[in-house]
C-alpha cells in the first residue's frame, strides 16, 4: 500500500491534470467557435471580362496542413455578377470608383464567408482578353485601374499578401489551360480516372477571344505540361485574340465599312433582316482588334439577313492559305489537325448563350441539367437554322433578348470556327456538347484558375497553420481522457481519504469508550 507522502503526490497531479485538462477543453471549444468551424476554407476568383465581371466563392475541406485543402473536393459556393458593364466603365480610377463599381457583388459574395474563415480566404483577380486589348492601346490607364483595384482588395479583411500577383491580367493560354482543368475536374476526369486520352477538350469563347485546349502529346507548338493528382498531361492550348464574339464582329463591321468607301448606310449581311445599328466610328475602329484603320465619323448599319454572303465573310477571316506548321487551324495558328474524333469536346461561356437561343429552332432540347448534346444532330441541321434564324424580319422576331440581334452572326461565327477553324465535322458532333453548369457548378476558367493559383502562391502568402478537423478531434478527446483520469483519480484518493478519516474517527470514539470502561473499574 502506497505511504501517504506517495498518495499526497498523486492526488497533486491528478487534481492538476483534471485542470489543465479542463482548460485544454475550454481552450479547444474557444477555438473552436472563432476559428475553426467550419472546417472550410474558401478562397474569391474575380473573373474580369470583356463584357462584364463576376465574383465565384469556391470551398474545400481544410484537411491540409498547408490551409490549400483537397483540390478535388471543391465545389463552387455562389457566384455574384458585380455589373452589367465592364470594370473598364470606371473612367476615373480611384479607389472609391472601383469600391463603388465592385461594392454590390463582392459584399453578397463575401457574406456567404463564415466571420471565422474571411481572414483566410485567398482572393484572386483574373483580367482577361478584354483587358488584354485595353493594355495594347491604354497601358497606363489598365496599370492605374489595377492598382485601384489592388487598394481595394486589401481593405477588404481577407488574404491579400502579394497584390501584383493576385490582380493581374491573365494570357490567353493560361485562360485556356485553367478552362480545361476545371472542366475535367468537375467532370471527375483528373483525380478518379487517370486517363489523359480520355479528358475532354474545351473551347471557351467569350466577348473578345476563343480558347481551345485538349490533350495532344504530340503537339510540337502550344504545347504544355502539366501533373495533376500525380498523372501528366501534356495539353495543347491556344487563345485566338480578337476571335470573340464582340471584337470580331467590330473587325467584321470594320471591313464593311472600309469596303463602303464613306458611305453613311451599310447592309450588314450578319445583323437581323431589318434591324438597324448606329455605330460610332471612332469607337470601332480605337479598338485592337481594328486599330490603325480610318472611316467616316458616324454611320448606320442595316441588317440584311443573308445567311450566304454573311459566311462567305466569315470564310474568309478563317483562311488558311499560309501555314508553316505541320499544321494549322487559321491565321497561320499551328493546331494538331485532325482532332481524333474519339475526343469528348466541352464548349463554355458564349457558345452555350449563342446555342441556347438558337437551339429552339433545332430539334433538340437541353437535358436535365440546361446542357446540349449534340449526338442527334449534325452541322447541316445547324445551318438549316442559322439561315432561317436570318431571314426573319426583325419586325417579326417574338421577344427578342439581348442576344437576338446579333444571333445571325454570332451563329455563323461560331460554327464557321467549329468547319473552318478548327476543322472539324459531323463526326465531332456525336461527342461535342454545349454546357452551361456541371453539378450546379459554373463551367468556366475560374475554379481551374484557382487551383493553380494556390499550389504557386508563396507559403508566406497562403493561410497559417490550423488545426484540421482529425487534429482538433484527436486533441478533444486526449484531453477528455485525461480529465476524466484525473478527475476519478481525485475522486478516488478523496473517497479514500475520507472513508479513512471515518474509520479513524470511529476507532478513535471506540478507544475513548473503552478507555472509559477501564478508568471505572
Amino acid at each position: 500500500m502506497l505511504s501517504g507522502r506517495y498518495v499526497k503526490i498523486i492526488f497533486a497531479v491528478a487534481i492538476n491534470l483534471a485542470l489543465f485538462s479542463l482548460l485544454g477543453i475550454i481552450a479547444l471549444a474557444i477555438l473552436w467557435h472563432t476559428k475553426l468551424t467550419p472546417f472550410q476554407d474558401y478562397s474569391l476568383v474575380i473573373d474580369v471580362g470583356s463584357r462584364h465581371t463576376k465574383v465565384f466563392v469556391y470551398t474545400w475541406p481544410a484537411d491540409k496542413s498547408d490551409g490549400l485543402g483537397t483540390t478535388s473536393r471543391i465545389s463552387q459556393v455562389k457566384s455574384c455578377s458585380v455589373s452589367h458593364e465592364p470594370i473598364t466603365s470606371v473612367i476615373h480610377t480611384t479607389e472609391d470608383n472601383v469600391k463603388n463599381y465592385f461594392d454590390t457583388g463582392m459584399t453578397e459574395c463575401l457574406s456567404t464567408i463564415p466571420s471565422t474563415r474571411k481572414s483566410r480566404a485567398l482572393i484572386f483577380l483574373g483580367a482577361t482578353a478584354g483587358l488584354r486589348l485595353y493594355n495594347i492601346t491604354s497601358p497606363d490607364y489598365i496599370n492605374r485601374l489595377l492598382n485601384a483595384t489592388r487598394a481595394y482588395f486589401s481593405t477588404l479583411g481577407v488574404m491579400f499578401g502579394a497584390p501584383e500577383f493576385q490582380v493581374r491580367i491573365i494570357d490567353g493560354s493560361e485562360e485556356g489551360l485553367s478552362a480545361w482543368i476545371s472542366t475535367n475536374m468537375l467532370l471527375k476526369e483528373l483525380h478518379e480516372h487517370y486517363q489523359p486520352m480520355e479528358t475532354y477538350g474545351v473551347t471557351d469563347m467569350g466577348g473578345a477571344s476563343t480558347q481551345l485546349s485538349f490533350i495532344a502529346p504530340d503537339a510540337n507548338s502550344e504545347h504544355y505540361n502539366m501533373n495533376l493528382f500525380g498523372t501528366d498531361y501534356d495539353v495543347y492550348s491556344h487563345s485566338y485574340l480578337c476571335y470573340g464574339e464582340e471584337q470580331a464582329r467590330l473587325v467584321h463591321q470594320g471591313q464593311l465599312i472600309q469596303e463602303a468607301s464613306g458611305s453613311y448606310s451599310i447592309d450588314d449581311p450578319c445583323l437581323q433582316h431589318g434591324y438597324t445599328e448606329e455605330k460610332s466610328y471612332k469607337d470601332l475602329f480605337s479598338t485592337a482588334c481594328a486599330r490603325g484603320k480610318h472611316a467616316p465619323p458616324e454611320g448606320l448599319n442595316t441588317g440584311a439577313g443573308d445567311y450566304k454572303s454573311c459566311r462567305i465573310a466569315m470564310e474568309k477571316r478563317f483562311s488558311n492559305l499560309s501555314c508553316t506548321s505541320s499544321s494549322c487551324s487559321f491565321d497561320n495558328i499551328y493546331q494538331p489537325i485532325p482532332i481524333p474524333l474519339s475526343m469528348k469536346i466541352i464548349a463554355i461561356s458564349s457558345w452555350y448563350e449563342t446555342f441556347s437561343a438558337l437551339a429552339r429552332n433545332i430539334s433538340i432540347e437541353a437535358d436535365e441539367h440546361s446542357n446540349y448534346n449534340l449526338t442527334s444532330v449534325n452541322l447541316t441541321d445547324v445551318k438549316h437554322a442559322i439561315k432561317e434564324i436570318c431571314k426573319q424580319s426583325w419586325m417579326y422576331v417574338h421577344k427578342p433578348n439581348k442576344h437576338r440581334p446579333f444571333l445571325c452572326f454570332n451563329s455563323i461565327h461560331q460554327w464557321t470556327l467549329f468547319e473552318f477553324g478548327f476543322h472539324m465535322t459531323d463526326e465531332n458532333f456525336k461527342n461535342f456538347q454545349i454546357v452551361d453548369k456541371i453539378n450546379s457548378n459554373d463551367i468556366g476558367w475560374t475554379l481551374g484558375y484557382m487551383i493553380n493559383q494556390t499550389n504557386y502562391l508563396s507559403p508566406e502568402h497562403r493561410p497559417a497553420r490550423l488545426l484540421t478537423q482529425e487534429e482538433f478531434i484527436i486533441l478533444l478527446v486526449l484531453s477528455m481522457i485525461l480529465f476524466l483520469t484525473g478527475s476519478i483519480t481525485t475522486a478516488a484518493i478523496i473517497y479514500r481519504y475520507k472513508k479513512y478519516y471515518q474509520q479513524s474517527k470511529t476507532i478513535s470514539r471506540k478507544n475513548e469508550i473503552f478507555n472509559g470502561i477501564n478508568i471505572e473499574n
